[in-house]
């Protein structure tokens, strides 16, 4: 199984780095695009009793997030991750750079990516 999770991060990074690699502080520049970004887990909100949506901010924790990844329940099983095990590491996250139209702040972010991964040091 450790086999397995390595080709598969050793693959995803690998695509990731053959398409654009960004960090949180381009993120504006690829709106509407998908890129992979790359940036540390400052601070997480799992989504409470009978709530669907999970918040990980990445490189600064709420409020002065610059860039959040938005993820569903749903999504997240299918990914296979558990969001507190993402605390403090750097990941790689493939998506399509939105903002939610009701955010005053218009902060960027993904929602339910493509792929989440651990960036290996």
């Amino acid at each position: 199984m450790k086999n397995i999770l390595t080709v598969f991060l050793l693959v995803f990074s690998i695509h990731c780095f053959s398409q654009d690699t960004i960090t949180t502080l381009k993120v504006r520049d690829y709106m509407d695009k998908e890129v992979c970004v790359i940036g540390k887990v400052a601070s997480f909100k799992i989504a409470s009793e009978g709530k669907n949506t999970n918040y990980i901010n990445i490189d600064k924790p709420y409020p002065e997030n610059i860039f959040t990844v938005v993820i569903s329940n749903n999504h997240l099983e299918k990914l296979n991750i558990k969001i507190e095990d993402l605390k403090n590491k750097n990941i790689l996250i493939k998506g399509k750079i939105t903002t939610y139209k009701n955010d005053p702040k218009q902060i960027p972010q993904i929602y339910n990516p493509v792929s989440i991964a651990v960036k290996k040091e």
